[in-house]
């Protein structure tokens, strides 16, 4: 494939519809654009957007330009071998037409998934040139013109629905922890390629049986093959390598459809992180015409089972939401994968940092969200060699979706394409119909169990597309039990009043696994600085600045309020100062999130938790650890210890006693040594020996104590001939802001100096 790098070039057209053909642009002079891009990041380049959109109140600024139409214009040169000539649209967002040397030559109405036109009579002959054209209509105008229930109205978290029909990532129209930002684009690459006579329309592959000593594989495909080649000298051949193991299978091609099986002996098997090593086979297909290759495709295998065990109903105990990999209960540590950036041509340039953080801190699972968008291949390839696990949402999220035949078949449509393209990942371990759409359908009264979406179209792409793996209609998911009772849901996403991080909310909360949780937390001040004016740095109340970047687009204080309680319920006071706010409000934040973590991990009879979020998409006070400029907050680094594969920490008070508590997320035996410090005074308050089974947990030691002692403990352990650390803190509110700061650094201090 050959990327059009060439020129491109860009013209805003004030009123939707005033121009309807290429021949209509003449006279009118376009600004200079990138692709892949957003028109905005266009239109700042051009002066027309503030530089730096995501200052102060500028990102309010684009939304003069959603009843624009945008065409985007460039020419490229045919090949000299032009026979079944294709171009390829990796991702225009959203509704638009496409024209080439005068002629329209095709149309699509999703920005999520990619499309082709076949182009061979349109383009000019070999060597020429070609003219392209490409116009996105108007979203907003667009989605005014669509017909809507009462239905879509009641089910939606959002007063702004007016996105609930287009095929955009959904937060684009505003959310909690996105501005609204209803952009345009071509913002993935475009390709131009020659087809070749036989081609490779899809191929996948499943397990026969797989363990230790052998796994049996069989691969599936199907090709383009023209009639008068059914009966040519054509074949496929496989090879896959991971370290010194390989195999190779080849087979005679009588029809397009076709399949091979292959032994492998003693194999390397995929695990998540802190199980094994997650071990990739670097895979390739080719077809092979006369003895030449005329086709061919590179994927990932890995080696692995995957299963979701799972009850509709819990009272605690008796019930299960568990992942098993490969025989093995795992225990899911991870987080929410939320946008990269409000404009998604930029996510590419975000993801080796962000993901170098998702490894960085411990993760063994990511859940991408269902507000956003499916990515790249480089974030797949990325977690399956890695051993993070995916939970993939389709791109539905917190809302009644139409459920007319038209947007029905859209939704099959987009759903076939991603499946097609993402399950070859061995990380990828289960496909969710959408983000708590059951729940918002509940809210108003409706049956989550009557959506055709998600109980007949997504169920059935995946069982015709993807033999292997699990399918969740929604999350969380509401049966005929749960409907009735929500504290009865095995899965459950924790928000609720976002009170006292150990509240009985959350303490009280019987789901086996927590798919999403988080608590709100201010980013530095100098992080502060950047995006927020000088004169709307400080205070925070009946500030616009603070409420746009809480995130809120109406001026609500909701979320602002929420990091100014959370401070007061801690501390007692909320300072006067800036950068003591600051600090005061990231301990908070990090307290909560650690203790979501340990909650988890303390009772066995739990098996995860996702926990919202790792890094925000653009300029915000938000549940994210590190901010938009990739500033760490204090959480990310509790949470780092939290997730450790193997760690010790301590459990709520009970009975007057703290339980020391060794987490072994591992298949291997852990033995050493422990002790507990008193941070204050130095004293020993607990030390000894262990020996933790594989895959299990196991109580220390007690610390007798009451709830209004409050104590900063150190935790200390040797395993592996390797130091490591984690903290507790005793107590209930209120406590001192600075007593705790000092803490702080003592902490900080002590491992340093003790390596």
């Amino acid at each position: 494939m050959t990327e059009l790098k060439n020129e491109w070039r860009l013209y805003p057209i004030e009123k939707s519809g005033a121009v309807k053909t290429p021949q209509e642009l003449a006279g009118r002079s376009p600004i200079p654009a990138a692709v892949p891009g957003n028109v905005e990041l266009d239109l700042i380049r051009a002066g027309r957007l503030p530089r730096d959109i995501f200052k102060g109140m500028h990102i309010t600024e684009a939304e003069a330009f959603e009843l624009y139409d945008w065409w985007y214009e460039t020419t490229f040169a045919t090949p000299q071998h032009s026979r079944n000539l294709i171009l390829r649209f990796e991702g225009v967002d959203c509704i638009a037409e496409y024209w080439l040397n005068g002629n329209r030559i095709g149309v699509s109405d999703n920005a999520l998934v990619e499309f082709e036109f076949d182009i061979t009579g349109y383009a000019a002959p070999a060597g020429g040139t070609n003219h392209l054209f490409v116009r996105i209509k108007s979203a907003a105008v667009e989605s005014n013109h669509m017909e809507y229930d009462l239905f879509n109205i009641a089910g939606h978290w959002n007063p702004d629905v007016d996105g609930i029909s287009l095929r955009k990532p959904q937060h684009a129209f505003g959310w909690d922890i996105m501005p609204r930002a209803v952009t345009a684009g071509i913002w993935r690459k475009v390709f131009l390629y020659e087809k070749e006579l036989v081609s490779i329309r899809q191929i996948n592959y499943h397990m026969l049986a797989v363990d230790e000593e052998e796994a049996a594989i069989r691969f599936l495909w199907e090709l383009e093959i023209p009639d008068d080649l059914l009966k040519a000298d054509l074949s496929v051949r496989i090879h896959a390598k991971c370290g010194a193991s390989e195999f190779s299978a080849a087979e005679k091609v009588y029809f397009k459809l076709g399949r091979a099986d292959v032994t492998v002996a003693a194999p390397k098997l995929w695990w998540s992180f802190g199980y094994g090593q997650s071990n990739v086979y670097d895979t390739r297909m080719e077809v092979v015409l006369d003895g030449r290759v005329v086709a061919e495709k590179s994927f990932n295998v890995g080696i692995r089972t995957a299963k979701l065990v799972r009850t509709d109903t819990t009272d605690g105990k008796n019930g299960k939401f568990e992942f098993v990999i490969n025989g093995v209960r795992v225990i899911c540590k991870g987080t929410n994968w939320v946008p990269l950036s409000p404009y998604h041509s930029c996510d590419h340039d975000r993801y080796d940092r962000a993901l170098a953080l998702v490894k960085d801190i411990g993760c063994n699972i990511v859940r991408c969200w269902g507000g956003g968008v499916y990515e790249e291949e480089c974030f797949y390839d990325f977690c399956d060699r890695n051993g993070i696990m995916v939970w993939q949402d389709f791109s539905l999220a917190c809302a009644a979706y139409s459920q007319s035949a038209a947007f029905c078949a859209r939704i099959e449509e987009e759903a076939i394409k991603v499946v097609r393209r993402l399950r070859t990942h061995p990380a990828l371990i289960l496909w969710a119909g959408d983000n708590e759409c059951d729940v918002l359908t509940r809210g108003f009264g409706g049956m989550p169990e009557r959506n055709v979406i998600t109980r007949k179209i997504l169920p059935n792409v995946v069982r015709n597309n993807d033999t292997q793996r699990d399918y969740l209609p929604s999350s969380p998911l509401l049966t005929h039990e749960t409907i009735e009772n929500l504290e009865l849901m095995p899965e459950e996403h924790l928000w609720g009043p976002r009170d006292y991080y150990k509240s009985d909310f959350y303490k009280q909360s019987k789901a086996h696994f927590v798919s999403e949780t988080g608590y709100y937390g201010c980013p530095g001040a100098e992080t502060l600085k950047r995006f927020l004016d000088a004169d709307k740095l400080y205070p925070y109340p009946e500030n616009e600045q603070w409420n746009l970047h809480s995130t809120d687009q109406r001026n609500r204080p909701y979320f602002t309020k929420l990091v100014v309680k959370s401070v007061a319920q801690m501390f007692g006071e909320v300072p006067d100062d800036l950068e003591q706010f600051c600090t005061a409000s990231q301990i908070v934040h990090a307290e909560a999130f650690k203790y979501f973590v340990e909650r988890i991990r303390c009772d066995r009879n739990k098996s995860g938790v996702i926990w919202w979020n790792l890094l925000d998409g653009w300029p915000q006070i938000s549940n994210a650890l590190v901010d938009y400029y990739f500033e760490k907050k204090l959480a990310y680094d509790y949470v780092k210890r939290a997730q450790q594969p193997f760690a010790l920490m301590f459990d709520e008070l009970r009975d007057w006693n703290y339980t020391l508590i060794a987490a072994n997320d591992t298949l291997a035996e852990k033995a050493g040594t422990y002790k507990v410090l008193d941070i204050d005074d130095g004293a020993v308050l607990a030390q000894g020996a262990f020996c933790i089974g594989k895959n299990t947990s196991k109580a220390l030691c007690k610390l007798e104590m009451t709830c209004s002692e409050q104590r900063f403990l150190i935790i200390e352990w040797t395993v592996d001939n390797c130091k490591f650390y984690n903290h507790y803190l005793c107590g209930m509110p209120a406590f001192a802001l600075e007593r705790y700061m000092r803490q702080l650094e003592k902490f900080n201090a002590y491992m340093q100096a003790e390596g």
